[in-house]
């Protein structure tokens, strides 16, 4: 290879300006870097010596920094924000005394964010353990994400999951050190599809100066009469070779790109690693692991957009014999390669043009994937029990939320949650806080007020409570996701306003999976977001993976984790169920059961699946709850329109119990309904 970059060379246009469809900024000095060799960039020694000290002793991430949230207020009517329903008289009244409250308001612009957002932790600058048990057991909170002294630290996390605090700094050097391997991967992957890029445009060359060639050779055979058609046909060659040129150019740089990105992933999560120790607080090296994970699974995707690898092959066509009587329409300029006998292919007895072959480009391996659970950790499976013996009125064995005092009952809830212990947590939106049941219905504990401080909510809807015991909540009317442990006690909050990864436009719902991760629907930017325990956004499926997404895609409402890792979520306008890959990055329809050929669902909302992938979806305006299985038979369906015992308006978000009973809300009625 005389040319390794034969682009470097073409008066083309390539030299001073970035390749059609890739953004100047992928670039930042465009041809004079695009010259490098993959080599110079040194990736395998960067990777070896990662890979020496992935076992090291030293680790210490970077300090936490925490985002300031930006408050923002607007006036309160009797109207919801999110319908057109009126709300009560106790919420409206308690909104109106809401309004006094100072708030500022929102920027107009957005500045420009890094890779990942970084969440609002609270344990930012605590000391790791107490001066007076030096010696004492340590241990780590994986509900509060902190280390803690096992004399007299533990007694302040009754309730809380705690692990020895070397087992937790191991477990995250082992998933760290999964990253770094897929990582590797690849980049591995990259700089393979980056070489055949490369002998693609070596070919493309020298087919391109062949066919120049066959077209002038002809030409001069027939003088002057074919001079107009033979710059007819050079510019025909040029055109495509530009074309394709520009093809492979940019699709050089993105690859180019990933391998930088992927890089400067793996440098970091290097430095974290190389920093750790066995008694220091893992959770800066989870969180550069997340910020690791995060950059693999967005160069896995911005792959899928960058342009496709045309074929290689310029050739030119020319019929000597009839040239003369069909000079009007001389020659044909084929861009396509036409197949195993064809123009100047290596056949029997034509070798003049090399045979090569492109390797296969390998594709980065995900890791394991995270099963979704109705009750994280329960001990035992959890499956939805079903009444065949009745199709729609079904008496609730429990009605909570709306017999006691007026101050203390629910208005207008939305989401619902049970953990292993039975108890059933409550997003009371209008109220804006968190309720705490008993199975029983017996009140347990509320928290949470009216406000855009830590703890406090606008109009809260999605809950979910994860294995560490930490209840999730989908602030909806802050734009924000807040964590909190059973008792109230805020740990930390992530989100903003805004269309970029990490930010949101309403969020809705929220659930997690079996490692605690957090995926959020993310309504009016028309996409779901999944999110690492601590808040780092991780990979995103909607609005932005493909053009118009929103017409099939639009305002997704309920979010759950199937048991194969997989998301499914209701399609609110669009009156169906979407399965979304657990990569994030296909997406299928949920084909089930429909009677009589009208339409299965009417605005479904809620919805939650249990342990052997039964789906049950709260059917909004059907007034009524649907039950299938994995293939989408339908084994259930209760509920009519109504205000009695037996009857639901608008039932929103749905949970189960460890016992398989139903927990749903009752929207319009302001309670919750135990079946």
């Amino acid at each position: 290879m005389t040319n390794k970059f034969p682009w470097q060379f073409i008066k083309s246009g390539y030299s001073n300006a970035s390749s059609p469809g890739t953004a100047s900024s992928g670039s930042s000095t465009n041809s004079q870097c695009y010259g490098q060799s993959p080599d110079d960039l040194s990736v395998d020694s960067l990777l070896n010596s990662l890979l020496q000290v992935v076992n090291g002793d030293n680790f210490n991430g970077p300090a936490s920094c925490n985002i300031q949230f930006s408050q923002t207020g607007s006036s309160i009517n009797n109207r919801c924000k999110d319908c057109f329903d009126i709300t009560c008289d106790s919420c409206s009244s308690a909104r109106l005394l809401d309004d006094n409250i100072p708030m500022q308001s929102l920027p107009t612009e957005i500045p420009s964010p890094p890779i990942i957002n970084t969440p609002n932790l609270t344990s930012s600058g605590l000391p790791l353990f107490c001066d007076l048990h030096r010696d004492a057991q340590k241990f780590y909170c994986q509900t509060c994400s902190k280390p803690l002294c096992g004399e007299c630290g533990i007694h302040h996390h009754h309730g809380h999951i705690t692990v020895n605090l070397m087992e937790a700094v191991e477990g995250a050097g082992i998933q760290a050190n999964q990253v770094l391997k897929e990582a590797k991967l690849g980049i591995t992957a990259l700089r393979e599809e980056l070489d055949a890029v490369q002998i693609a445009a070596e070919i493309l060359e020298q087919k391109a100066r062949q066919a120049t060639t066959d077209v002038m050779l002809c030409i001069r055979r027939v003088a002057s009469a074919l001079e107009t058609r033979e710059k007819e046909l050079l510019g025909r060659i040029e055109k495509a070779r530009l074309l394709k040129f520009a093809a492979l150019k940019a699709r050089d740089e993105g690859l180019r790109n990933g391998i930088s990105r992927l890089s400067r992933a793996a440098d970091k999560l290097n430095e974290a690693m190389e920093s750790k120790t066995l008694t220091s607080n893992p959770l800066n090296l989870l969180l550069t692991k997340d910020m690791a994970s995060a950059e693999v699974f967005q160069i896995r995707q911005s792959r899928q957009s960058l342009p496709s690898q045309e074929e290689n092959w310029i050739s030119f066509n020319g019929l000597e014999d009839t040239i003369l009587n069909a000079i009007a329409n001389l020659g044909v300029v084929v861009v396509n390669n036409p197949g195993p006998i064809g123009d100047r292919r290596a056949v029997r007895g034509r070798g003049n043009s090399p045979q090569i072959f492109l390797r296969q480009t390998a594709s980065i391996p995900l890791v394991s994937v995270p099963r979704g659970r109705p009750v994280p950790s329960n001990s035992f499976p959890v499956t939805v029990r079903i009444n065949r013996s009745s199709d729609l009125s079904v008496k609730p064995l429990k009605i909570i939320g709306n017999d006691g005092d007026a101050q203390d009952n629910l208005c207008r809830p939305w989401g619902v949650a049970c953990d292993r212990e039975g108890h059933i947590v409550v997003a009371d939106r209008s109220n804006n806080r968190i309720q705490i049941y008993r199975q029983d219905g017996s009140f347990l504990r509320r928290f949470g007020t009216h406000g855009t401080a830590p703890g406090q909510f606008d109009r809260p809807a999605g809950v979910a409570v994860d294995a560490r015991r930490r209840i999730v909540v989908a602030d909806k009317d802050n734009h924000r996701i807040q964590v909190l442990t059973m008792e109230g006690l805020f740990l930390l909050s992530f989100g903003e306003k805004g269309c970029r990864c990490g930010q949101f436009n309403y969020p809705w719902d929220v659930a997690v999976n079996s490692e605690c991760q957090i995926v959020v629907s993310d309504t009016r930017n028309h996409r779901v977001q999944l999110f690492s325990p601590e808040g780092v956004f991780l990979r995103k499926y909607g609005y932005e993976s493909a053009p118009h997404m929103w017409k099939y895609f639009d305002s997704p409402r309920g979010v759950a984790f199937n048991p194969d890792g997989n998301v499914v979520t209701t399609d609110f306008n669009n009156h169906r169920v979407v399965i979304i890959d657990a990569d994030f990055m296909h997406t299928r329809i949920f084909e089930c059961e429909c009677a009589g050929g009208s339409k299965q669902f009417l605005r479904p909302q809620g919805l939650v699946i249990d342990d052997e992938g039964n789906i049950v979806i709260a059917d909004s305006k059907n007034h009524r709850v649907q039950i299938f299985d994995s293939t989408g038979v339908l084994k259930w369906r209760f509920g009519s329109c109504g205000k009695g015992e037996d009857e639901m308006d608008r039932p929103s978000g749905i949970a189960l119990c460890p016992d398989g009973r139903i927990a749903v809300v009752d929207f319009g009625n302001n309670r919750v309904l135990l079946i």
